[in-house]
């Protein structure tokens, strides 16, 4: 396995952490430590920096392809994979945290899935379906989505373990205009290229979903 390849898996490898950090409450008994807030703020800091590792990576690996001619054909299906992995276990994780709707994350996930299932079927005929520019439109909107929602939980949860949240933002202001505008706002924009490179994918590899009649 090429180094490409290995920040690519090591990406894969760091979503377990990601998801401890972001929900710890669900999966430890944190909420009967003395200092529960602080540590709650550490989580939340430590999710942040894992996320913007694993997207460097995201970026280190194509680079170093390309530069070093280190393109691989399981390179090429384990990039966009460990792209999914990230971004639906983030968006599952808030949706326990009651950020966003159940019915958004179900609606990348089924995207997702019928993608992998297009790779699949052309893995098995010697085809191999890269990520397109849309693709990777929807990938970015959707990292930066993630990234500036744990940014704010980064600081909505410092501001809170130094019980300064309400005082800085006049009776939590600045969540309601994160809940109700920006969020809204960022889920539009990854509906529409989730949906648009769905369709497209779709489009332009019909032909490995049709069935052929049998003889």
């Amino acid at each position: 396995m090429n180094l490409a390849n290995k920040l690519t898996l090591s990406r894969m490898l760091m979503v377990p952490l990601l998801v401890v950090c972001l929900v710890p409450e669900r999966i430890t008994n944190v909420q009967k430590i003395t200092s529960y807030q602080f540590v709650i703020m550490i989580a939340r800091h430590v999710a942040l920096l894992v996320f913007v590792v694993a997207a460097l990576t995201d970026y280190i690996d194509g680079k170093i392809a390309r530069k070093y001619n280190m393109i691989t054909n399981l390179g090429k299906l384990l990039d966009p994979l460990a792209d999914k992995i990230l971004v639906a276990a983030a968006f599952v994780a808030f949706v326990d945290l009651d950020i966003f709707p159940a019915w958004f994350v179900i609606v990348i996930l089924f995207r997702e899935f019928i993608v992998t299932g297009l790779r699949s079927l052309g893995t098995a005929q010697g085809r191999v379906i890269q990520a397109d520019r849309w693709g990777k439109h929807k990938t970015l909107w959707q990292m930066l989505t993630i990234l500036l929602t744990l940014v704010f939980l980064a600081m909505r949860d410092t501001l809170v373990w130094a019980g300064q949240w309400e005082k800085a933002f006049h009776g939590l202001a600045l969540e309601w205009w994160f809940d109700n505008v920006l969020i809204r706002i960022l889920m539009g924009i990854c509906l529409y290229f989730t949906l648009l490179s769905g369709a497209l994918y779709m489009f332009r590899n019909w032909d490995l979903v049709r069935e052929e009649p049998m003889k």
